[in-house]
């Protein structure tokens, strides 16, 4: 009922289309009395006056009433369909919402597939019981009131007989509650099911690359099995309480054909009345049996609710204060004052750290897998808070100014590039969806990413497909880039990923990141020898803390990790830019000795 309540204050706004829908189901109910009604008229009336004119007037009447009917109840189903639709409509949108909202946290904890089905699988079955369920059961309760009344007046002692095989009815009612439990956990496994599918497709070069199809279909065979199991446990209960239910009406039929041709005889009751009563009790357990299903969609809706309200329920641990202030142009100057930070109640992986970075700085961190850099340069936009300690821009802490006026200060390129199946111009204008095509054009060109733009068929209107999937990943991180110069950041976060691009690639990036970082406060966890090179300020983390920092020759000096990063990772680097210098200088080398050899013949 809790359940039920809640969602029934979505329901509230369309309050006239539910009273209208409502009154009309009263209205049908009474309309519907009106074919055994005039049934009645006939065989008590018409048939032993033998009078057939008043015959036909009877069922002209009963013709035009069932025609009335008909309209009305196509006009109720419209309105419930349209409050319905626009009820389930605003809790999916409420959801989407919520979920958007969300901190970065709160995906860690919580899986694709499951957030997926919350959203389409379980509010779907929720719009199944307002759009059908919900309605019937109203009409239920009214066609049993409306009809037991016109029984009660045809015959108090009948109705009193018809009615014995009410136990029966509700204790195959009660037996559908156990359902419940079963429902809930079809519900979760077919949100794992979900999950299942979501990293398969996601992960489906990994799965063909290692020749795991027979275990990945093994796994979606386990879940699909119990998923399976309980369903048809489920439906092993409905399998009892459906013919039941049949049982139960044409049990009653039988009394009142029995104990009414009694009272028939008896001069108690007419045969006209007689039938209109027998047709009354048969359309009155017509809905109780539709109980059966309306209970299951209810059973279904109400264990998807729980579910749909328990991520609406989830608080936001990363809020806008009531009077947070908007952020106007920043100058870029960044502060880390003694930050500390953990994921929700474990221990901490940032501890004490503290930097500043004044505007059009750069700062590197380097350090081990593991170190914390990626957690750190995520405090920055406030994708999570800090525990202990405050991040500033421009001496305001991010937690006082909307998220809006900060993160669109902001720029970031990150080492797994993602782009949307859309056309490039749409990509690059991602985060400002009114730049003009000159604009696009020219974020691409700073990007290195025009020429290969324009030699597509399409050229800006290409569709790159799921994740970008029909461009190489160096072309992917250049459209990256050429985003983020469109956006035009005042401080800018680098994950710099270029490993497994090629060295004329590489080039190519380095050059559009160059052009990026120009006159920008930039964070940089830094990959590339030059980058590190030319930081302002270097901080080496090691397990969450800062454990050197400084400039590179002044940490080559003092800081062993720092020499054994150096060693390890950046020596190789070096190596092969200087390759990638050699490759890009033998052109200029062949044109020079071309010039002199033409010179000497001439």
């Amino acid at each position: 009922m809790r359940v039920l309540w809640r969602l029934m204050q979505f329901v509230r706004p369309y309050w006239w289309g539910t009273g209208t829908s409502i009154a009309l189901i009263f209205v049908l109910t009474v309309f519907r009395l009106g074919p055994a009604w005039f049934t009645k008229l006939i065989i008590d009336q018409a048939i032993p006056a033998r009078d057939f004119a008043l015959a036909v007037y009877y069922i002209v009447a009963m013709i035009g009433v069932s025609a009335l009917t008909n309209l009305l109840s196509a006009v109720e189903l419209y309105l419930e369909q349209w409050v319905g639709q626009r009820v389930v409509f605003d809790l999916r949108g409420k959801l989407y919402d919520h979920l958007q909202s969300q901190s970065m946290s709160f995906y860690d904890a919580n899986q694709t597939g499951q957030l997926m089905s919350r959203v389409t699988n379980d509010v779907n079955q929720v719009q199944f019981f307002l759009t059908q369920g919900l309605a019937r059961l109203l009409n239920t309760f009214v066609t049993i009131g409306v009809f037991l009344a016109m029984m009660l007046f045809l015959d108090p002692l009948l109705t009193a007989v018809s009615l014995t095989v009410t136990p029966l009815v509700v204790y195959l009612q009660k037996r559908m509650a156990a359902v419940m439990p079963l429902y809930r956990r079809t519900q979760q496994r077919a949100a794992d099911l979900n999950v299942v599918i979501q990293e398969n497709v996601t992960a489906i070069k990994l799965v063909k690359a290692f020749n795991r199809e027979p275990y990945e279909a093994g796994r979606f065979d386990d879940v699909n099995w119990d998923l399976r199991e309980t369903r048809m446990k489920a439906n092993l209960a409905m399998a009892v309480a459906s013919p039941g239910q049949d049982f139960a009406t044409y049990l009653s039929a039988i009394i009142i054909v029995v104990f009414g041709g009694w009272r028939v005889m008896e001069g108690a009751l007419s045969i006209g009345s007689l039938a209109a009563f027998y047709s009354y009790v048969l359309t009155m357990w017509a809905p109780v049996r539709w109980l059966t299903f309306v209970n299951q969609m209810a059973q279904q809706a109400m264990a998807a609710g729980e579910r749909v309200f328990e991520i609406l329920d989830t608080s936001l641990d990363v809020t806008e204060k009531p009077d947070a202030i908007a952020l106007p142009r920043l100058e870029g100057r960044l502060e880390l004052d003694h930050v500390s930070f953990a994921y929700g109640k474990g221990a901490p992986l940032l501890r004490d750290i503290s930097a500043t970075v004044e505007p059009g700085q750069t700062l590197a961190l380097v350090g081990p897998s593991g170190s914390g850099k990626t957690t750190l340069i995520n405090l920055i936009p406030r994708f999570y808070d800090v525990i202990q300690g405050a991040v500033r821009v421009d001496g305001h802490d991010v937690r006082d100014v909307t998220l809006e006026s900060l993160r669109s200060q902001i720029g970031m390129v990150m080492q797994e590039t993602f782009l949307f199946n859309m056309t490039i111009r749409e990509n690059i204008s991602y985060g400002r969806s009114d730049a003009a095509p000159e604009e696009v054009e020219a974020a691409a060109r700073a990007a290195n990413a025009h020429d290969f733009i324009v030699e597509l068929e399409q050229g800006y209107e290409t569709v790159i497909g799921e994740r970008g999937v029909r461009l190489s990943g160096g072309q992917r991180q250049r459209l990256a880039i050429a985003r983020a110069i469109l956006v035009d950041p005042r401080i800018l976060i680098l994950d710099e990923a270029t490993s497994s691009v090629d060295n004329r690639t590489d080039y190519l990036i380095r050059q559009a990141l160059d052009e990026l970082m120009e006159g920008r406060t930039t964070i940089v966890i830094a990959h590339r020898l030059s980058t590190v090179q030319r930081a302002d300020q270097i901080l080496v983390m090691e397990r969450g803390r800062v454990t050197a920092r400084g400039r590179h020759a002044e940490l080559l000096r003092s800081s062993p990790l720092y020499q054994h990063l150096y060693e390890i990772q950046f020596e190789l680097q070096r190596d092969a830019a200087e390759q990638v210098n050699g490759a890009l200088e033998e052109p200029k080398a062949a044109v020079l000795s071309g010039s002199i050899a033409q010179e000497a013949g001439r």
